[in-house]
């Protein structure tokens, strides 16, 4: 019989080398919070996929990628579409006029599940985190052994993404220290490549007399960690709606199309999919309809079938469960979702099939880095119920070769 294509495979540190792993992790790499409210947030254990699989994980983001931006193409100049999709209407214009300059950071979750598919049920599209664990905790490992290898290329990646630019500022919710953790450690990169870099919020960005400028600095592109659907609020967003469309920026604000829920529905309504592009989508996507208030009978009577997610949230936030709501939570749910019905979708749920750690089952998702398009590395996770949050667990994921 051959072995499963997800293993589990411990670390095989001692307590005292994996608390020096950790304390190494906080202050070389950044991630601070290895511990919350007294648990560890990364697992001592790695997932180990065959081969065959990874290059299933591989092939099918780069294809979901290419999919995605001639999906955007469609719809970025419709503003019925934009509007379906939740996305402020303040952003339409910029998104009209926003030059891509091929600058692109993604990550897309992969759940394994019973009928062997591998289920995306959003793209990681606007502010995907992860940096600091996917590419620290192969660094402190270091060679696994015969037969296994790391696929950590993020930091590689990140650095010729960015080779064109000399000066390149980082943009984040300055209130969130977790979000500095993501950009000390990618500022770090840039700087070990040569590059100048700023630290700032969106709020920071002013028009100067030859270009762009963070705090009184000139730069020739940004990165951006600062939910898109924020941005109307800046106090200087008729800055950003002047030169914002014209910045080199990872990522543009058009990525919010894909980073939207409620995509999903749109992309399975569109007539215009070509065949690839629609087996692609039913393969991997799951049904998903945009909400109506007539949809309340039939998601009362089959609760257990689907999830109710708002377009836009983060971590798990506004994100319902029916089979692990209460019926009290389901109603409420679909009761503001019938208030706001523009702003909900309902997505069929699938089923995740769970792996056996050594604290007990838990239930795995495949994070898959894109840089520019092309697959970067895993940032992996687990949790106790098949439902992603803040609180999932990070585990590395190492690549069987033999």
């Amino acid at each position: 019989m051959s072995p499963p294509p997800i293993q589990v495979r411990p670390w095989g540190l001692t307590p005292g080398q994996e608390a020096e792993l950790l304390r190494a992790l906080r202050f070389r790499h950044f991630k601070w919070d290895t511990f919350v409210s007294g648990g560890q947030t990364i697992l001592p254990e790695s997932m180990v996929v065959d081969e065959a699989l990874h290059r299933e994980v591989v092939a099918t983001v780069e294809a979901l990628h290419q999919a995605l931006l001639r999906f955007e193409a469609r719809v970025v100049a419709n503003p019925q579409a934009l509007e379906q999709l939740g996305i402020p209407r303040p952003l339409h214009p910029l998104l009209l006029r926003e030059r891509d300059h091929g600058l692109h950071c993604a990550r897309y979750d992969l759940f394994p599940t019973e009928d062997g598919r591998l289920m995306v049920s959003e793209f990681n599209e606007d502010v995907p985190g992860g940096f600091n664990e996917a590419q620290g905790i192969p660094d402190l490992l270091g060679d696994p052994g015969a037969g296994l290898r790391w696929e950590a290329g993020i930091r590689t990646a990140f650095q010729a993404a960015f080779r064109p630019f000399d000066s390149v500022a980082f943009l984040y919710a300055t209130a969130y220290s977790e979000d500095l953790q993501h950009m000390l450690i990618l500022e770090r990169w840039l700087q070990e490549a040569g590059h100048s870099t700023t630290l700032g919020s969106p709020a920071h960005l002013e028009k100067g007399w030859r270009g762009p400028r963070i705090l009184g600095t000139p730069v020739d592109a940004v990165f951006r960690f600062y939910p898109g659907e924020w941005m109307p609020n800046l106090p200087n967003f008729a800055t950003w709606a002047r030169v914002g469309p014209s910045l080199p920026m990872m990522n543009p604000l058009r990525r919010l199309i894909s980073q939207s829920k409620t995509m999903f529905a749109l992309w399975q309504e569109d007539d215009t999919l070509d065949p690839a592009d629609r087996a692609l989508v039913e393969r991997h996507c799951p049904r998903t309809l945009r909400f109506h208030p007539s949809l309340v009978p039939r998601l009362m009577d089959e609760k257990e079938a689907w999830v109710l997610k708002r377009a836009f949230g983060r971590m798990g936030d506004a994100v319902v469960m029916g089979n692990l709501a209460t019926p009290r939570e389901w109603e409420d749910t679909l009761r503001e979702a019938a208030r706001k019905p523009g702003e909900w979708c309902a997505q069929e749920r699938f089923t995740v099939v769970p792996l056996t750690f050594s604290g007990g089952p838990l239930y795995p998702t495949l994070g898959a880095f894109l840089l520019n398009g092309r697959f970067a590395g895993y940032y992996s996770r687990a949790a106790p119920k098949p439902f992603l949050t803040h609180e999932a667990l990070y585990v590395g994921t190492l690549v069987q070769t033999s």
